[in-house]
């Protein structure tokens, strides 16, 4: 069962999956423009004071993508591939759910919404690049 084609299946999944929760996030950031025009600049803590369900299932999502991600670790090691790839992918998913809730803890901190949106972009195209460079 465990073999390099079921790898490169599963890491299409999680490539779909990484696009699902950036078209969520993206709705979390049009509620959060939204409350910008509402509330104004200077109270920033407002933004998020009475989220969306689309804030919660984006935020839940993480967890799910940080497993699925962590699970295909564990199957490339078990397959003997190069875990490099796999290995920046978990990095950069803990790098972006340490953006994401300071974003939430800490009242959207300067640079945090464009980082989280550069790692999540990073994220995607590590996966391509993977799924492009494993070898049937």
């Amino acid at each position: 069962m465990l073999n390099i084609n079921f790898l490169k299946r599963l890491i299409a999944l999680s490539m779909f999956i990484m696009l699902i929760q950036i078209l969520i996030g993206l709705k979390v950031r049009e509620f959060i423009d939204i409350n910008i025009d509402f509330y104004g600049f200077e109270n920033k803590s407002l933004w998020l004071s009475d989220p969306e369900l689309n804030f919660f299932i984006h935020r839940s999502f993480s967890i799910f993508i940080l497993i699925s991600n962590a699970l295909l670790f564990f199957i490339a090691r078990k397959l003997q591939i190069t875990t490099k790839w796999i290995t920046i992918i978990l990095v950069l998913i803990f790098i972006e759910i340490i953006a994401g809730a300071s974003m939430y803890y800490f009242s959207f901190p300067l640079l945090s919404q464009p980082l989280h949106l550069l790692i999540a972009v990073l994220i995607f195209g590590s996966q391509f690049f993977w799924f492009l460079s494993v070898e049937d």
